[in-house]
């Protein structure tokens, strides 16, 4: 049997096997070309729209889950079918690039290479080839092997580590799932199917329009407590003193780090990401940075933010914490946006005007 190499570019996606280069815009693939033949797919934010080539376009008909169901041209029309984890039989003819939820079959083996190369899964055995790496006490659940929670009917696992609902669930009318998944605050606009986003847990209200949650580091050894809220300034004899803005009052860097200490929020946590404008701007009264001096209160590292951060309105966030209570599975909210680099920017091609973080360390 022939080697076949698998080639990654420094963004862990794949982009090369079985002799086909892999493009990409983000996290999409967009563009196969192998040897003189190329083919790109056209899609505008989660939905596959056509593919074209050298033998001419495609329109592409698709699912919720973005599964091809059938492809037409000016000369056919021809469907596609797929059990229900995906396994497409090789006779039945390969007619897109694309196939179940949107994912490219490795030409090789068949099986989807999830996360863009990740995790091979094999859809004739219904689980990855390998295990993952935040199972088993981590996101990717018990199974370390499992495939979307044993109900690939209702969820999909694009990103080879964790599964979630499918939009048509949490798009109901009414539903408040949809605030779960996409209204938490951004520091610049992501698409909702981005492979790269963080889960954020046991997300609260702390006090009226401050919000409170956390986040894990992949390797599962520490928390850290995501704290949002309106930033700025006000006057005290004539200089700038840094606050965060609850209901009309005003609270100092110590009242915000004496209410986390007092709610039991820092017991687990060795970082706080402070979401906020102006957060690691220097205020002339202290000379010192709000995330510097939280800093200085908590005795863990802080990472602010300079200038405004971007945002959404505060009641949506209200929404999603009244959807906890009802529905514990709505305590993963989704940070769609909160990004750990600037890179993570880079590759989605959008602008790093509201991502300027600075780490403060105590003293």
């Amino acid at each position: 049997m022939p080697t076949v190499i698998y080639a990654y570019d420094p963004l862990d996606r794949l982009i090369q096997t079985a002799g086909i280069r892999r493009f990409y815009n983000g996290s999409r693939m967009t563009t196969e070309i192998e040897g003189t033949v190329q083919r790109s797919v056209f899609q505008v934010g989660d939905h596959v729209l056509a593919e074209g080539g050298a033998g001419g376009s495609n329109l592409l008909a698709t699912d919720l889950q973005r599964s091809v169901l059938h492809t037409v041209n000016p000369d056919k029309t021809q469907p596609m079918a797929y059990s229900v984890y995906g396994h497409r039989p090789a006779e039945s003819g390969v007619a897109s690039v694309l196939g179940f939820n949107g994912e490219r079959a490795d030409p090789v083996t068949g099986h989807y290479l999830l996360g863009n190369g990740y995790r091979a899964f094999n859809p004739v055995l219904m689980r990855f080839n390998s295990p993952d790496s935040f199972s088993p006490f981590g996101r990717g659940g018990i199974n370390s092997y499992g495939y979307a929670g044993g109900d690939p009917v209702n969820r999909i696992d694009p990103s080879g580590h964790f599964w979630r609902a499918l939009k048509n669930w949490l798009f109901k009318s009414g539903s408040k799932r949809f605030l779960a998944v996409q209204a938490a605050p951004v520091i610049a606009r992501r698409n909702s199917i981005d492979l790269e986003s963080q889960l954020m847990m046991d997300f609260k209200v702390l006090m009226p329009n401050i919000y409170v949650g956390r986040t894990v580091a992949s390797d599962h050894k520490f928390s850290r407590l995501e704290v949002v809220g309106h930033g700025g300034f006000y006057e005290h004899g004539g200089k700038q003193v840094g606050v965060i803005a609850s209901s009309g009052q005003a609270f100092t860097a110590e009242e915000l780090g004496k209410a986390l200490v007092s709610n039991g929020l820092m017991k687990k946590a060795k970082e706080v990401n402070l979401i906020m404008c102006h957060s690691a701007d220097v205020a002339s009264y202290t000379g010192k940075s709000f995330a510097q001096e939280l800093s200085d209160y908590l005795n863990v590292p802080v990472t602010g933010y300079k200038g405004e951060v971007q945002r959404r309105p505060s009641s949506y966030l209200l929404d999603v914490v009244d959807s906890t209570a009802a529905d514990p599975m709505a305590r993963y909210v989704r940070v769609s946006s909160m990004v750990s680099d600037r890179a993570a920017l880079i590759r989605q091609g959008l602008s790093s005007d509201y991502y300027r973080p600075v780490t403060f360390t105590p003293g």
